[in-house]
């Protein structure tokens, strides 16, 4: 039962590594990897991004909210042409008027005469460009546009790829489990090398005293007794007895036949 259980806890922490390292792959693929001329990070042309707000909410298939992490296809500079009313585009703009640029994912909802866009959220009432707006963001050129939306969404995951995205969060979510499994690993290795040495050594006993000639009996109280001296040495953190001394053991019990 104990070494079911073992092997079940094993499994468990394998498969738990396995997605801890698949997480600090992505993640650090995703804060370390070489931008692009747009200055998104991104991985074969695709980028991740979280949804600071609610503004593209809605009913439509394409719609999106707050915390969820979209992913979006990495535009160059022949492919931003093709772009037309109704598609859903980045860009950089300060939307809290802090002095600090963050990614808005808005829909084209007008394209102008000059090849400029008017962008808009789904759930906003007024234009990004329109006078009332606040902050009023600038007619969008296509050379300001990062990347379009692919469409695929998933719900929730912006907020936690962001934590991670942090030093505290990078080190209790991926360094952290990683410290602790290499630990288990290490711990693993040790007691697998104790358990094998202690097998190697029972064996080499018991072929030894198979080969002696001893009766049954004799043989079955020398195993028991060679077996009792390495519980007892074990308890006491000593060397277990080598199989020169069952040798000697068995040369002993010989003698006395």
């Amino acid at each position: 039962m104990k070494k079911a259980f073992i092997k079940v806890l094993n499994i468990v922490v394998d498969v738990l590594v396995v997605m801890v390292l698949i997480v600090s792959v992505l993640v650090l693929t995703m804060v370390l990897t070489s931008q692009n001329e747009s200055g998104v990070p991104s991985v074969f042309g695709k980028a991740t991004i979280s949804v600071l707000t609610d503004s593209m909410k809605g009913d439509k298939a394409d719609d999106f909210a707050k915390g969820d992490l979209i992913i979006c296809d990495i535009l160059e500079k022949g492919t931003k042409d093709s772009l037309k009313k109704g598609d859903i585009v980045t860009f950089n703009q300060d939307i809290n008027g802090d002095g600090k640029e963050e990614y808005v994912t808005h829909r084209i909802y007008k394209v102008n005469k000059d090849g400029t866009f008017q962008t808009k959220g789904d759930a906003n009432d007024l234009y990004d460009q329109a006078p009332e707006a606040s902050p009023q963001f600038p007619n969008i050129a296509k050379g300001d546009v990062l990347a379009k939306y692919s469409g695929t969404k998933i719900g929730g995951l912006g907020g936690v790829v962001d934590y991670l995205k942090t030093p505290l969060g990078f080190f209790l979510c991926v360094l952290l489990p990683m410290i602790i499994f290499f630990i288990y690993q290490a711990v693993r290795v040790v007691l697998n090398l104790i358990a094998y040495n202690k097998e190697k050594a029972l064996n080499q006993a018991k072929e030894l005293i198979e080969a002696s000639d001893l009766t049954e009996e004799q043989k079955k109280k020398l195993a028991e007794e060679y077996l009792a001296a390495q519980a007892a040495n074990s308890g006491e953190d000593k060397k277990e007895t080598p199989p020169e001394d069952t040798e000697a053991a068995v040369e002993e019990t010989g003698e006395g036949e």
